[in-house]
């Protein structure tokens, strides 16, 4: 990546960062990245850029898989604790008590596109996930809403599930979901049921799809990831 590109995106990046955490009413963002968080990656010759935290990073490319093979007992539980309880065996950052808290706090991958030296507007923010939530009304059930951890709900790595959900849908490994990201969310049309939520659609093989569901945040014109899931 030559400077002219990073000034480009860091400067696209740290505005969207400043405007979420004003929507929002953040207590901080992480706006500005060094180059090192920058990952090129080339997908049917078009150029997109993944800008990860360093723990998003690892969680995605390593911590989750090792987690989910070291501990596959604490995972399609519907308990958000056991899969939190492995990620930290493997990345124990800080104390347990706050570990859901610090992840879902500024730990995130902003997607983009490079066209000619210009930066897409439509940009893709990949949280590790949103808020926890309870199943229903059965309380001791617990779930991630929105985000990278929602979306795996739907995903197996080796046939063991890769969070709170037992689904049979196995992946080549965790780090994949940025390609299908990547696909669902640039390389076809997005649909809006409302203002805020959209979706689109992928072909898996021939017999599935992926559907893609999304938060759009007017405001700040920033997609979310809520979901990736198989259909027929």
């Amino acid at each position: 990546m030559i400077d002219a590109q990073f000034q480009t995106i860091r400067k696209f990046i740290e505005q969207k960062s400043l405007s979420l955490m004003n929507k929002e009413k953040r207590p901080f963002a992480n706006a500005g990245f060094d180059i090192s968080k920058y990952h090129e990656i080339k997908v049917e010759d078009r150029n997109f850029v993944i800008i990860a935290t360093n723990v998003f990073y690892h969680i995605l490319h390593s911590v989750l898989a090792e987690a989910s093979e070291k501990y596959p007992e604490l995972f399609g539980n519907n308990d958000v604790n056991g899969v939190l309880e492995a990620i930290y065996n493997i990345e124990n950052v800080g104390e347990f008590e706050q570990f859901a808290d610090f992840l879902k706090t500024e730990q995130f991958a902003w997607i983009v596109e490079l066209i000619n030296e210009q930066i897409n507007p439509n940009v893709l923010r990949v949280e590790i996930f949103r808020q926890i939530d309870t199943i229903g009304t059965n309380a001791t059930k617990t779930e991630f809403t929105g985000g990278l951890l929602h979306t795996f709900r739907h995903f197996n790595y080796k046939g063991v599930p890769l969070s709170t959900k037992k689904e049979k849908n196995d992946i080549e490994h965790p780090k994949t979901i940025i390609d299908f990201l990547i696909r669902g969310f640039f390389f076809t049309d997005i649909n809006f049921t409302n203002k805020t939520k959209c979706n689109s659609n992928i072909i898996l093989n021939n017999k599935y799809k992926l559907r893609f569901d999304y938060y759009f945040e007017p405001e700040t014109k920033i997609y979310f990831v809520n979901s990736i899931r198989k259909e027929k």
